[in-house]
């Protein structure tokens, strides 16, 4: 008995299924009634404007009811029952859509039809007032095939412009208002153009109001992005500047460093310590080189002891550290005596070859000197400026030493 009752119930809700009831302002009746005129289809979607609205049966055709003023005959402008739209006889409509005042449908094969109001271009139709019949709208994609159609999967549209989300997840979008999302001041757009401020972003549904329009986008995987830097590294200045004017604020990311290229931090460390204090490491190896250039050609060097009174007189001035340090400086040559070895070079060269009258050999003398005096002469003032590059240091050391010693004291 319980099973009997069960499948009467539900032959009587699926005869339920799909029926149209209606209810609008200055209505007598405040309960929803059954749409006048409307027979027995079952209707799977419905959409409305202002004072119209279409239905989609479950067989693919679409019925339009209301208020048509874009209609050719008189008696369609205000029927009293639903009127199927023959131009859409034939193709499989899957989603309707309304506007204010226009309409649109979309077929399975991704076709997009518009009828109604095209004074804001929303039917996709340039110079047309109204657009009586449902008509077929040119779709392409320029950047991939321009002969190819792109299929369009929902519409949306408002009172003065139209939505179309392809295949591919992309808007599409024409009629008038900065509501279309287009880069561009030109209106009508009677050509369907790509919302290109959504591109590359996966958009699952859009819609219109009015004079407004939303899209529902797919959410970007979450990825640990770096924190960006306020300020340089290098140079410490702001990355990003703002600059206030009279009626606008410009901002700016175009920083330019003055420092150029990036330094490693050991090329920082390495450029600071130079910068404090001459290596004393650099200082002793330029020493013993000398003294030892010196010392196979028989050169007189001074030593420790030469210098004990110029280390004696700084011991007054500069205190126990600073004759510490004195002594662990490197030996330096006598420039005294360094001159006189080479006058004595030049002297007894010039005379050997005046009194044998022979030129000096190649072995002996390089190839680009012909003249022994001169090569002498050369040697001697090479000698004569590394002395004084010499003496510079051993006062910068100096100066060096005696600041530290001041700082500890």
């Amino acid at each position: 008995m319980d099973s009997k009752k069960r499948s009467s119930v539900e032959a009587e809700g699926s005869k339920e299924r799909g029926l149209v009831h209606v209810w609008q302002a200055g209505s007598c009746s405040l309960a929803p009634e059954r749409l006048p005129g409307w027979g027995g289809k079952t209707v799977l979607q419905a959409a409305l404007g202002v004072k119209h609205g279409v239905l989609l049966t479950e067989d693919g055709e679409v019925y339009s009811f209301g208020t048509l003023p874009w209609r050719s005959e008189p008696a369609e402008i205000c029927p009293s029952s639903p009127i199927l739209e023959n131009a859409l006889v034939g193709q499989y409509v899957v989603t309707v859509a309304s506007g204010s005042f226009h309409n649109g449908a979309v077929t399975e094969s991704g076709v997009v039809y518009m009828w109604g109001e095209n004074s804001a271009g929303q039917c996709a139709v340039a110079n047309q007032q109204y657009v009586p019949e449902p008509n077929p709208v040119s779709i392409s994609d320029s950047e991939t095939s321009s002969l190819l159609a792109v299929r369009i999967l929902q519409l949306a549209c408002g009172e003065e412009h139209t939505l179309a989300l392809s295949i591919s997840r992309e808007i599409w979008a024409w009629g008038t208002g900065c509501q279309l999302g287009l880069i561009t001041t030109t209106f009508p757009v009677t050509k369907p153009q790509k919302v290109e401020h959504l591109a590359g972003r996966v958009v699952l549904q859009v819609a219109c109001g009015a004079f407004h329009s939303l899209a529902l986008v797919q959410c970007l995987p979450s990825q640990d992005l770096k924190p960006v830097p306020e300020r340089c590294n290098q140079c410490s200045q702001l990355l990003i500047t703002m600059t206030d004017k009279e009626d606008h604020v410009i901002i700016s990311d175009s920083h330019c460093c003055p420092l150029g290229v990036t330094l490693s931090e050991s090329q920082v460390e390495n450029q600071a310590s130079t910068a404090i204090s001459p290596s004393t490491e650099t200082l002793d190896n330029q020493g013993e080189v000398f003294e030892n250039t010196l010392v196979e050609n028989d050169v007189p060097v001074a030593t420790d002891a030469t210098r004990g009174d110029a280390i004696s007189s700084q011991q007054d001035t500069m205190g126990t550290t600073e004759i510490s340090s004195a002594r662990n400086t490197p030996s330096y040559p006598d420039t005294q005596a360094v001159n006189e070895y080479v006058q004595t070079l030049s002297d007894r060269s010039v005379r050997e070859n005046s009194e044998n009258g022979e030129k000096p050999m190649p072995s002996q003398v390089p190839a680009k000197f012909c003249n022994t005096k001169a090569f002498l002469e050369l040697n001697h003032l090479k000698f004569c400026l590394f002395l004084c590059f010499l003496a510079t240091l051993k006062c910068l050391r100096l100066e060096f030493d005696y600041k530290c010693f001041i700082m500890q004291s």
